[in-house]
Formats: structure tokens, sequence, C-alpha cells
């Protein structure tokens, strides 16, 4: 009798690789949850971060993914061009891109290991981003006009990382604007 107590039992009970009831585990104990109700348990793969709209609960990291995929391609393409051009303009332009977007590749991966920021604050961040990528341009332009091709080179190349990061800060913002 107690064998076959034991075998119905066995035979009631739910494991994933039964064909019989589908697997359901417990949901979690509210003490035993670790990220707010309603986000997904689970990071979003890559391309969903890269493209399309960040999702809901991740927009830091998308934006910190999207900063990582523009600067390490700027990083390594303006380091070789940099190292390997004998003109001190061009020398001067790919390296400052390089340097730039290193810096940027710096704050994409503090963005990426770190929690995910409030909205409202990220909001408020990329404005102020925004504000010092039009003193940038402005830096750059006034670098750009200088004699000397080493100084218009590193300048221009100043207007078109923060024409970028501009546009990149502003559409991120506004984005941010929508529920």
């Amino acid at each position: 009798m107690l064998a076959g107590l034991v075998f119905l039992g066995l035979a009631q009970a739910q494991n994933p690789f039964s064909l019989g009831m589908a697997y359901a585990p417990k949901p979690p104990l509210a003490f035993e949850q670790t990220q707010p109700p309603g986000l997904p348990l689970e990071r979003p793969p890559w391309d969903r971060l890269l493209f399309g709209p960040a999702p809901e609960g991740y927009r830091g990291l998308a934006i910190s993914a999207r900063l990582l995929a523009w600067s390490v391609p700027w990083t390594i393409a303006g380091s070789t061009l940099g190292l390997y051009s004998d003109d001190p303009w061009q020398r001067s332009f790919w390296l400052t891109n390089s340097v730039w977007a290193a810096v940027n590749s710096g704050i994409a991966l503090v963005g990426l290991l770190g929690p995910e920021p409030d909205k409202n604050g990220l909001r408020d961040l990329l404005y102020i981003n925004a504000g010092l990528d039009v003193l940038y341009i402005a830096g750059g332009v006034l670098l750009a006009l200088q004699p000397d091709a080493r100084s218009q080179g590193a300048g221009w190349a100043i207007v078109l990382q923060g024409s970028w990061l501009l546009l990149f800060d502003l559409f991120n913002a506004l984005a941010l604007e929508q529920p």
C-alpha cells in the first residue's frame, strides 16, 4: 500500500520534463523579488537595446548601448587612421576623433554597468549634455579657424563629435518626454 501511495504521488508531481501537466514554477515571494514589479526578469538582448524603441525600464541601458555602438568603431578607426597618417591635419582630425570616442566609450560602459537611472533624471542629464555639446561645437569651430593644420583638424573633429552628440542627446531626451 505504501508503494502505491508513493507511485500515486510521483505520478501527480509536476516536473519540467513531464509530458503531462504544464510546468509552472511558483512565483517568488515578495521578499525574494530583486526587481520592481512590471520589469522583465532578464535584460533585453543587444539587438532590442540597439534598434527600435528603448524597452521600458531599460532606457538608460539602451542609450548606453547605442553610445557604445557609435564610439567603439570611431575609437578604432580614428586611432588607426590617425597613427598611419603623415598629414598633420588628418592625423590631428582622426586622433582627436579617437580620443573623444574613447571618452564616450568609457561613459557608455559606466552606463551599462551601473543601475538603471531614473527616467526624469536621465532626461535632465541628456538636456544638460546637449547644452554642453553646443559649447563643444563652438569651441571646435574656434579651434578650426586657427591658422595651423593641427588645430584645424582637431577643431573639425570636435565639431563632428559634438554635433553627433547634440543630435544623440536631444533625440534621446525628447524620446524620454513621451510616456
